[in-house]
């Protein structure tokens, strides 16, 4: 049997944006809602109120409690009581288009993914999503990019109600494969929710660090996804059998 392998989705297996490139993407997405609620019939407020609210929901809970979208746009939006459960998924997806459209699946992600799939591993995606959006459009995504058919399963924390690094993600994780925490490897590219969060979850972290900038030279460190091919090698797995 081999372990696990488990990978974070933005800026790992795709490219989506810097934390510096996230305002520009929230004012279109907030704007990409206005309009949906607008085409609705919605009387909405006046654009400096939707600016405060933007302003007053633009963080995540400090014990990573997901703070679900459709629950502030209905607050910023002041439109909470009128908004029907089957309107809210579309527009969901409307704030998720500007960050959709600049997605771009990294080169090395389909043929490692392939690589590992022959070689006979089991691989999972454990994802946070921005602004707690549903995991609909995210499964969306998934498809668009041919990843859904590369993975046994993707958990998004919008299912799940916790954000990484909190451990209710990785224990999903493991409760789906039924695998302990050593046998699994946890791949993604930001060492505060992924490795921190991996190894309390005593799985193994691996920091994909693409450009080379991050100072990890104490963790299981990658330039590309195709290299975590030598960190298996490296690591012991004669208690795989």
């Amino acid at each position: 049997m081999r372990p696990v392998l488990l990978f974070d989705l933005g800026d790992t297996l795709v490219q989506y944006y810097r934390r510096e490139e996230f305002p520009p993407l929230l004012r279109a997405g907030i704007h990409a809602v206005k309009e949906a609620l607008e085409r609705l019939g919605h009387d909405l407020p006046a654009d400096s109120e939707i600016e405060r609210g933007v302003a007053a929901e633009n963080y995540e809970a400090k014990n990573s409690r997901v703070r679900p979208l459709h629950k502030r746009l209905g607050r910023i939006f002041a439109v909470a009581p009128c908004v029907s459960e089957e309107e809210w998924l579309p527009i969901c997806r409307a704030f998720l288009a500007p960050i959709f459209s600049i997605a771009k699946i990294y080169e090395d992600t389909l043929p490692a993914l392939d690589a590992y799939l022959e070689d006979g591993y089991r691989i999972g995606i454990l994802s946070n999503c921005p602004w707690g959006s549903p995991s609909e459009p995210w499964f969306e995504e998934l498809r668009r990019h041919g990843l859904s058919t590369r993975c046994e399963v993707a958990i998004f924390c919008s299912d799940v109600g916790w954000r990484k690094p909190a451990q209710p993600m990785f224990r999903r994780a493991l409760d789906h494969f039924g695998c302990k925490p050593e046998e699994c490897l946890f791949i993604g590219d930001n060492p505060r929710w992924d490795t921190v969060g991996a190894r309390r979850a005593k799985m193994i972290p691996v920091l994909i660090d693409r450009m080379g900038h991050g100072d990890v030279s104490s963790e299981l460190v990658i330039r590309s996804l195709l290299d975590l091919k030598l960190v298996l090698k490296q690591l012991d797995w004669t208690h795989f059998s």
